[in-house]
């Protein structure tokens, strides 16, 4: 897909294969903070059909690129804008969840959240126990599956499927004047329980790519006052679990070339990186 500005207005995107991100972002027009779509269709050129789609553009930087400038008070502001983002966008439910980081492995369940990641870390064990050449951790990798089934119950508490973005990072948080001006990037959005939506979020908190980058007082804000979150029962653990299985699926993806570092990480999870509620 090839993406262009168009006189600082409009985003045009352009595919070979149907932009099922349309879709993602038509079920979303209504909430706020969303770019809204302007116009979509296909057209044919060289004997091939490519689609296209039009969305507005949002003026403004990512968050991760102004982070060091805002004051406290604009984190709190920004905060309180996600919180009521992301209240309107887990209003629109569906009757399944699509399991999974970035993409759904476990699409469409029609049963519980917590059958779900069973099925998810069964997929992650199998994907790893087939890896060639196998990977160098095996203690801790086993370790972190150990993790996993053990704490499993934590998940029996569930509310429903609600539509999550389920990439929202930094890099695709627009802000302008010290305000949330958009979330960009809807190709990854799908219905799980709500507390999965803040695994991007802490991840990149407590491992930011660039060493410094953190916002403590804005991701604080939103776990304070988004009451969906705060009422989930052993959130710690739940959260502990979604980091464990994002970073097996990343060894899974990556295999020996970020070994490393994901080993790294897991080792955190486990020690208690998210003691922190």
């Amino acid at each position: 897909m090839i993406a262009y500005l168009l006189d600082n207005k409009y985003v045009l995107r352009i595919s070979k294969p149907a932009l099922d991100v349309q879709i993602k972002q038509d079920r979303v027009k209504l909430v706020s903070y969303v770019p809204k779509i302007h116009s979509s269709g296909s057209f044919h050129a060289s004997d091939r059909e490519y689609y296209y789609l039009i969305t507005e553009y949002v003026q403004g930087n990512d968050l991760w690129s102004v982070l060091q400038k805002l004051t406290d008070e604009q984190n709190i502001l920004i905060g309180q804008d996600l919180v009521q983002f992301l209240t309107e966008l887990h209003s629109i439910t569906d009757s399944s969840y699509d399991i999974g980081h970035y993409i759904a492995t476990v699409p469409r369940y029609k049963r519980s959240w917590k059958d779900g990641h069973l099925e998810y870390i069964h997929v992650l064990h199998k994907g790893l126990s087939e890896m060639k050449p196998p990977l160098i951790s095996e203690k801790i990798i086993s370790a972190a599956f150990d993790y996993l089934y053990s704490n499993i119950n934590c998940l029996d508490y569930q509310t429903g499927p609600k539509l999550l973005h389920n990439d929202l990072h930094p890099k695709n948080i627009i802000v302008h004047e010290g305000r949330l001006a958009g979330v960009i990037d809807w190709e990854c959005s799908q219905f799980g329980e709500a507390d999965f939506e803040l695994a991007h979020l802490f991840h990149w908190c407590i491992y930011p790519p660039t060493p410094g980058n953190t916002y403590g007082l804005l991701l604080r804000t939103i776990v304070e006052n988004l009451g969906v979150v705060m009422n989930v029962p052993h959130i710690e653990k739940r959260l502990t679990i979604y980091q464990l299985e994002h970073e097996l699926n990343q060894l899974i993806w990556s295999g020996k070339k970020h070994e490393e570092e994901r080993v790294r990480r897991i080792k955190g999870w486990l020690s208690g990186s998210l003691r922190i509620f």
